[in-house]
């Protein structure tokens, strides 16, 4: 794909501006398989030139880079990327050297900078330590190069809502707590803006309950775990800022729903004073962390559900006693 087949018209999805189909679908491919932790085999199936390269790829016929990948032996291996309230995160990614040397006139770093320059997006994969696994990947899906500082590319990934610039990282927006009136958008315009919102509470919260802490896991695939929005899609609560939401397993989710559960501003826990409740949870840790402040939250301060969305919550579950 060379440069100047990108079209500059403005559409709802960024890739729609990519005019060669086979770089629109790897880059859909890297989208759609976001939040999924796979074996270098596996996505080696299915991401062209997995199998082959290790850091940044350029397709042979194309001026940009597909994807890069960051391996645990990379400058970088043990830092997570930073969250941000609507979903993107930032990661600095080392420009590849020639005899141990940075050398930003090869072809793969000059692919970062036209995919900056031109604002096409890039797949990303993150090595990952985990038990009973070769090479495993963090797929975080697509991300923009925000700019080169010198020594590294500044990688910024898509917001929950992609046909959206991610926020300033530095000015945090004030929360947003309802949706406008719906668009209309196809199905699965709104599965991948849900996805993207669980795969973001998720790494928000490190995979594990805010309530219980416990975080299940298979084949590095998260189980039971859920992104819970505080006040309901239903009512059009945004699924576009994750200070909309609570990261719980199923269980503590199930009642949250309810409304058996709640926490107040200083993330204390509240349960139901209903006594046909309180005698079944007797085994329930839930009971046990009424009064506590919710053990696991974002590390950061910005990513902390919002407190409109909590005092909506505390209405109806007082409301619901």
């Amino acid at each position: 794909m060379n440069r100047h087949v990108v079209s500059t018209s403005i559409m709802a999805d960024p890739l729609d501006r990519i005019v060669d189909d086979r770089f629109k679908a790897a880059l859909r491919k890297a989208r759609d398989l976001m939040g999924m932790v796979a074996e270098s085999r596996t996505l080696r199936d299915i991401v062209p030139g997995f199998q082959t390269q290790k850091g940044i790829y350029k397709p042979r016929d194309s001026e940009y880079a597909l994807w890069i990948r960051q391996t645990t032996k990379g400058p970088y291996p043990d830092r997570e990327p930073t969250v941000y309230p609507d979903g993107s995160w930032s990661y600095r990614y080392a420009p590849e050297a020639k005899n141990g040397r940075t050398d930003i006139s090869l072809s793969t770093n000059r692919a970062l900078l036209n995919c900056m320059d031109d604002r096409i997006p890039v797949g990303v994969f993150i090595q990952k330590k985990l038990s009973g696994f070769d090479t495993a990947y963090d797929v975080m899906g697509l991300a923009y190069v925000e700019s080169f500082d010198g020594t590294h590319f500044v990688i910024r990934g898509e917001a929950i809502d992609a046909d959206s610039e991610p926020m300033i990282s530095d000015i945090i927006p004030p929360f947003q707590p309802f949706e406008r009136l719906p668009r209309r958008t196809s199905n699965s315009i709104r599965l991948l803006r849900e996805h993207a919102f669980q795969t973001a509470v998720r790494r928000a919260y490190h995979g594990r309950c805010s309530l219980c802490e416990l975080g299940y896991s298979f084949r590095g695939q998260p189980l039971a775990i859920e992104a819970a929005h505080l006040i309901p899609v239903s009512e059009r609560g945004t699924s576009k800022d994750i200070r909309n939401g609570v990261l719980l397993c199923r269980n503590h989710h199930t009642l949250f729903d309810r409304y058996l559960w709640a926490f107040d501003e200083d993330f204390r826990v509240m349960v139901t004073g209903d006594r046909m409740f309180r005698k079944s949870a007797a085994n329930n840790c839930v009971l046990k962390a009424e009064g506590s402040k919710l053990p696991n939250l974002p590390e950061m301060q910005y990513d902390m559900p919002a407190r409109e969305a909590i005092r909506f919550r505390l209405d109806r579950f007082h409301s619901n006693e």
